[in-house]
This record gives structure tokens, sequence and C-alpha cells, in this order.
């Protein structure tokens, strides 16, 4: 049976199911199926290319997610649950989700390593797309049903509240804009030792969205990265990279909030194929980049301060197109408009791939 794409109302709804034990044992049950086909098309990427070690460690996390999904299995089908039983399914929620954590990393890797064949673009886009999908679920139910092991060490001075999910049916998005801006100007001014980063101004007509407000803000703190950087790249290659010397100020990146999508715009000297930036090329291995090694990205062993791993606009462009979104990038003015177009209703079902065969992989049903 194929998954059911869910909507960011489905994602609310759940979020705010008063019956917790319920709600665990659908959340398993929905995971389960989710990996149980996202252990497929890993296995059909790997062999694509069986020498690329990095795939096989994408098919070994899936099915150690699955294994580890397994031994809840009787706990989801019970009739009656215990509140330890429950406890005992949000402890294994939180383990996967921190194997999740270590998927897209892993991703990068694979393409690093530059065999991976062309044709199995879309099948990598496919398997990103639905990894994004199993995330939210779990990262919505956590959320609203487990908030208690967001930070288990913590004293708080009251409980987290439940019922609050990852989801938003009217977010604020200056709040989003918000968000992300002091994240981009503070990797901005380290990277390259500045005292003041590029100015950011912000027009904002109270526009809110149905939207994940965490996706929202990685792809907006994305675009707006890509925007201080083409800007400051640009000032460095008239002016000299000594801004101390610098007689001209950086010009500013433009932010504007209209009618529920957020564009940014910037003078940084245009894009050369947007279609490019936003795609996964596994024929571009040198894109890619890991940030926690020598040589990658936010280290002086960069051939710029910031490189990127190659993957910032690609995941931006799924994130946005999950839930009915888009992004969109254009050269303009001497330099680039990137938009993102939010949706303003909640009922439009996530953007899944087709499901897999799974008859025939080890965690398949039979």
């Amino acid at each position: 049976m194929a998954t059911t794409p869910r909507t960011l109302q489905q994602l609310v709804e759940h979020a705010e199911d008063p019956d917790l034990i319920k709600a665990a044992q659908r959340a398993h049950v929905e995971l389960s199926d989710r990996v149980e086909e996202q252990v497929a098309r890993c296995t059909a990427l790997e062999a694509t290319a069986p020498t690329n070690r990095d795939l096989g460690t994408l098919t070994a996390l899936y099915k150690g997610v699955a294994t580890e999904l397994a031994a809840g299995d009787e706990i989801a089908a019970a009739a009656r649950a215990s509140d330890a039983d429950i406890a005992a399914l949000h402890r294994s929620f939180k383990s996967i989700e921190e194997r999740h954590s270590s998927f897209v990393p892993s991703v990068v890797d694979a393409l690093r390593e530059g065999n991976v064949p062309v044709s199995a673009a879309s099948l990598l886009e496919d398997l990103l797309a639905a990894h994004i999908g199993a995330s939210t679920v779990l990262r919505n139910h956590l959320l609203a049903h487990a908030p208690e092991l967001e930070n288990p060490g913590a004293t708080l001075a009251a409980p987290p509240a439940h019922g609050t999910g990852a989801a938003r049916l009217d977010a604020k998005l200056i709040n989003v804009v918000g968000a992300a801006v002091g994240d981009a100007q503070l990797v901005c001014e380290h990277a390259y030792d500045l005292a003041d980063p590029p100015p950011v101004s912000i027009a904002d007509d109270g526009s809110a969205a149905a939207c994940v407000p965490a996706h929202a803000t990685h792809v907006v703190r994305e675009l707006l990265k890509n925007a201080l950087v083409a800007t400051i790249e640009k000032h460095v290659a008239k002016h000299g990279s000594n801004s101390d010397a610098w007689d001209e100020e950086l010009p500013p990146v433009e932010i504007a909030v209209a009618a529920s999508t957020i564009s940014v715009k910037d003078a940084g000297g245009g894009l050369e194929d947007a279609d490019v930036l936003l795609r996964i090329r596994p024929d571009l291995s040198s894109r890619y980049d890991r940030l926690d090694e020598p040589g990658g990205s936010y280290n002086s062993g960069s051939q710029k301060p910031i490189s990127g791993v190659g993957m910032g606009l690609p995941m931006s462009k799924l994130y946005a197109a999950h839930y009915g979104g888009a992004l969109t990038l254009a050269s303009a003015d001497g330099g680039a408009v990137a938009t993102l177009e939010l949706p303003t209703d909640g009922d439009r079902p996530e953007a899944l791939p087709a499901a897999p065969d799974v008859q025939n992989t080890s965690f398949g049903r039979r």
C-alpha cells in the first residue's frame, strides 16, 4: 500500500489529537510505510552505482530505521497500550530523528564521490522529497505529543505545551524572514571578516501562508545567504578584499513580503543558469562539499569563504514544493531575484514521488 500524501491541515489535526496513544500508533504505522518505501528507493539508487560506498550508507541508514521501527510494531498494533509503551515509542522516534539528521550529509558524500550516473538524478530527488515527508511527519508528532523530549536535561519553568506541531495554517511570513536574516548575516560577517554585513531592507504587507515554518525559514536563509555572498563577491571584485579600504558602502539586499510570497533581490551580478543551480547534478561532483572537513565551506581552505555544499538550492526547491509552494530564480537589474511562493490554504497534498516496488526488498511486504 502506497503512502498517502498528507496535507498541512492533516498535520495540524494530528498535532491537536487529544488521544496520545492513537496518535503515536498512527504515526508509527505511517512512518513504517514511508520508511519501507525509502529502503526500496535507496536499494534502487545503490544499484545505479554499486561501487559508491556512500550510497550503501544511505541504504544502511534507512534499513536501520526500519529495524528500529519494527521493534515497536507490537505496541503500534495493540488494542491497549500503556503510558510506558507510548514513551518507548517516542524514544524510538527521537532516536530515528537523530539518524535522519545524517541523511542529507550522506547524500552530499555520495555525490562528491563522483560516480553517481546522471540518470540517477531524478531518483535522488525522489529520495530527498520522500525524506522531507517522513521527517516532517516525525517532527510534527514529536513537537506536538512528546515536547518533553526536545530538551530533556533542561530545567523548565513550565512543561512544554502539547498540541503544537510543525505545521501552521496562517504563519506570519515576517517571522520566517526574521528568523532567517540574523543567521545569514552572521555567517557572512564571520566568513568575510566584515565589521558589518550588507544591509538588508524588508518590506512587509503582513502576509501569512500555510507552511512548515522551519522549511520556509531554511529556504529564505539559503536565498539570503546566496544574495549576501553575491553582493560581497561583486564588491570584492571591484574594491579588493580589504574591507577597511572600501570607499563605497555595500548595497542592500532587498526582501519583500507580499501576497504570501517572499522575494530576495540583490545587486550581485545576476545568474548564469538558474535551472542548474536548482537541480541535483551528479555530473558536477566538485560542486558538492562537506562543512565539517578541511577545505569545506566556512573555513579558509575554500576558494571562497563560503563555497556551499551544493545542496542548498536543490533542497530549498524541494522544501518549497513539498506542500504546494514554488521557488524561482531569475536575473534582474544587474543582480538576481529569488521568489518563494507559498500557498494560502493547507489542503494541498504533499508532493511525494510515486511509490516504489517494495515487494522484493528485505523489508518489503511478502
